[in-house]
């Protein structure tokens, strides 16, 4: 399957695999078999996320002390209970069977600011290759929806203030999950803890080579990603694009259910269905 791009600006070049597209913003490789560490990473990222923020890329969000996360730290969850805050009018919808999903372009641009992140879809990842650092500022995820409720009711006053006064619990996350599946038409689902870092940072090892620019250096060339490089970025950037959040967030201890779907989410950003059997696995708990 061909791979496709465009040249979105202030953005970057969007790539498109089928349906599917990952926007790569920025791609830098340090210098070679040169030793990096985690602060040399903080530093790098944190200048490189100011400029795209700088050139319109995304809104502005604060650039705190940020750990440097790796693949082991998004934990494969068992037997979690799902809670969801909400207005009475959202209730309502959900009683007569209908249920929405959003994607990272709808939270990008959401009017309810409790809501709002300009940085849903981003993910900072150091790749370490044989011989090689390479920095890369990407989104991705454009193609999942988004399911997002608390893991617990530690923060009941504060998120009832943000979301609304009515809760909701699924006890049994998987089955919903499985048939929300089912409903929408995706290929697989995802849930777990949001994990809070103002950079999103991510690092990566693969023992493939990756190239990213010409020798000698020159302005970076599109026609070098490739099939199994689009795919070494979207599959690295899953757990950084859609289960890291800014730290302001934290309040919410979210736990966020994903769908994948076999195309990009289109306008409006949203997809929506109705079942009124799903509520068979809801509990109204407020």
């Amino acid at each position: 399957m061909a791979i496709r791009h465009s040249f979105e600006p202030n953005a970057g070049y969007r790539f498109f695999k089928g349906n599917v597209s990952v926007l790569l913003h920025a791609a830098a490789r340090f210098k070679r078999d040169a030793v990096v560490t985690n602060i040399d990473l903080f530093n790098f990222f944190r200048h490189l996320n100011r400029y795209l923020q700088n050139v319109g890329a995304y809104e502005f969000e604060r650039q705190g002390p940020s750990k440097l996360m790796t693949a082991d730290n998004f934990l494969t969850l068992e037997g979690a209970v799902f809670y969801k805050f909400m207005s009475d009018s959202t209730l309502s919808h959900f009683m007569n069977g209908s249920f929405q999903l959003g994607s990272i372009s709808y939270y990008r641009s959401i009017e309810q600011q409790n809501s709002k992140d300009a940085m849903e879809g981003l993910a900072n990842i150091a790749f370490q290759a044989p011989g090689n650092v390479f920095g890369l500022s990407l989104a991705s995820g454009y193609n999942f929806g988004i399911f997002c409720g608390a893991q617990n009711l530690d923060r009941c006053a504060e998120m009832s203030e943000r979301f609304g006064p009515r809760i909701i619990r699924i006890a049994n996350l998987q089955s919903f999950a499985e048939e929300i599946k089912i409903l929408f038409g995706a290929n697989r689902f995802y849930y777990g803890h949001v994990i809070y870092n103002d950079l999103k940072l991510l690092r990566a090892k693969t023992l493939k080579t990756i190239r990213l620019s010409q020798e000698p250096s020159t302005n970076f060339d599109p026609a070098l990603i490739n099939d199994a490089l689009f795919d070494l970025l979207y599959k690295t950037s899953f757990h950084p694009s859609l289960f890291m959040k800014p730290t302001r967030f934290a309040i919410e201890d979210e736990l966020r259910l994903v769908f994948e779907m076999p195309v990009d989410v289109p306008p409006p950003y949203v997809l929506r269905k109705a079942n009124v059997d799903l509520m068979k696995h809801i509990d109204i708990i407020r």
